[in-house]
């Protein structure tokens, strides 16, 4: 299954603090009027600039260093914007505002332990921003503390209780810590704040999907079909779940769509295939695990699923063909399994057939010689004669009855 995303600040409306405003009255009133400090429209080298002449006047403005911080992140310079940061720190140090945009650069930088120190501190100067919150869950979850992230988000959802990404986030925690319900349960508050949230429809019928209750899990994937008709994960795993319901019209549908977005994943035609072949159409059945076979040519399971299309045909060469290519791959594993397969009925007599067969069992017979090989090669090896001393013969049934694993 792939993984499930939480959002991130940039979407969720949690980004950067604003631009500062500066009183300069302190400068003289024409270099005044042509300096531009807080005022984002004006390019970004010249807030600089400007702000760069401003310090060599005063250099322990706090205000100038956060705000150039803010124009050097637009300008892509996020080493420079954080020692920016920092001086306005050394000068402010309960500067909320330069806590939280530092802790949202390091974290672009990967830096999470340092990312979650600064939410610390912007935390203790404005403890009620559930902004803070919010990213301090994010960071939380990146650094694999998920109990930690999920009372993070639930602190920034007492503080704003209708924050639909916070219900998310919390959902996609819950669902990594396998507590299916309590994701469900996020997922549906996030939606309840925010219908049009298609995330939220789609992570809620994967959710579903793991609770068994599939009929809902497919309410779920039409409408976040609805809301985003192109979703490539959502039609694929909309036909995963019909194939579970042995809806299958419907699900080769659903993959056909999948398909028509994203063409180049194997798994979505073996996927198209199998349910073709349970419908009995061989031809296209076949079609299909040929282009997965393409995209993946060690792909085991459909040269299994193709050997079943045959062999429901009482085609013996290519069953047994496409049989052995995918026993080939995974030893003795898909022969197991078309030993006690159904679909395989029709050629289960034939020679080739039973010559198989017995190749597993010359295989298992095989093993347990060279399991008896080896404890006879250990027994005689000269590596292990100390153990033939008696001083080395120290345990007796005192120490321990004996015990079958």
């Amino acid at each position: 299954m792939d993984s499930l995303l939480l959002e991130r600040p940039s979407q969720a409306n949690t980004g950067y603090e604003k631009p500062l405003d500066i009183n300069l009255d302190f400068l003289a009133g024409s270099y005044k009027s042509t300096t531009v400090l807080a005022n984002l429209e004006v390019i970004d080298e010249d807030i600089v600039a400007n702000l760069d002449k401003v310090l060599e006047i005063k250099p322990d403005l706090y205000e100038a260093w956060y705000n150039r911080s803010i124009a050097l992140v637009n300008l892509g310079s996020l080493e420079e914007a954080i020692a920016n940061l920092d001086k306005a720190l050394a000068i402010k140090p309960d500067l909320y505002e330069a806590w939280f945009n530092r802790g949202i650069i390091v974290g672009c930088l990967e830096q999470s332990e340092e990312a979650l120190a600064s939410y610390d501190k912007a935390l203790e100067i404005r403890p009620n921003k559930y902004e803070a919150w919010f990213n301090r869950g994010i960071t939380l979850y990146d650094l694999g503390r998920l109990e930690d992230a999920v009372a993070s988000f639930n602190k920034a959802i007492q503080i704003k209780f209708n924050d639909y990404w916070s219900w998310y986030n919390l959902g996609i925690v819950f669902y990594d810590l396998g507590q299916f319900e309590q994701a469900n349960n996020s997922f549906d508050k996030s939606i309840k704040f925010n219908p049009d949230i298609s995330k939220g429809w789609y992570c809620r019928g994967i959710t579903l999907g793991q609770l068994k209750r599939l009929e809902e899990a497919i309410i779920s994937f039409d409408k976040a079909l609805e809301l985003k008709p192109d979703w490539y994960e959502a039609w694929k795993y909309r036909g995963i779940t019909l194939r579970k319901l042995e809806r299958f019209p419907e699900a080769i549908a659903s993959f056909n769509k999948a398909i028509t977005i994203k063409s180049d994943d194997y798994g979505d035609w073996n996927n198209q295939g199998y349910m073709l072949l349970k419908l009995r159409h061989f031809e296209e059945a076949i079609a299909s695990f040929d282009k997965a076979l393409e995209l993946k040519p060690d792909y085991a399971d459909a040269f299994y699923n193709k050997a079943s299309c045959y062999a429901l045909q009482g085609d013996i060469e290519p069953a047994i063909d496409n049989l052995q290519k995918a026993i080939n791959l995974s030893h003795v594993e898909y022969l197991n399994m078309a030993i006690n397969d159904s679909d395989f009925d029709l050629v289960r007599q034939s020679e080739r057939f039973q010559a198989l067969i017995q190749t597993k069992n010359d295989w298992e017979d095989e093993e347990e010689i060279d399991e008896k090989e080896w404890l006879r090669a250990a027994g005689s090896n000269p590596v292990f004669d100390f153990l033939k001393d008696p001083d080395e013969d120290i345990y007796t049934l005192a120490d321990g009855k004996p015990f079958n694993d």
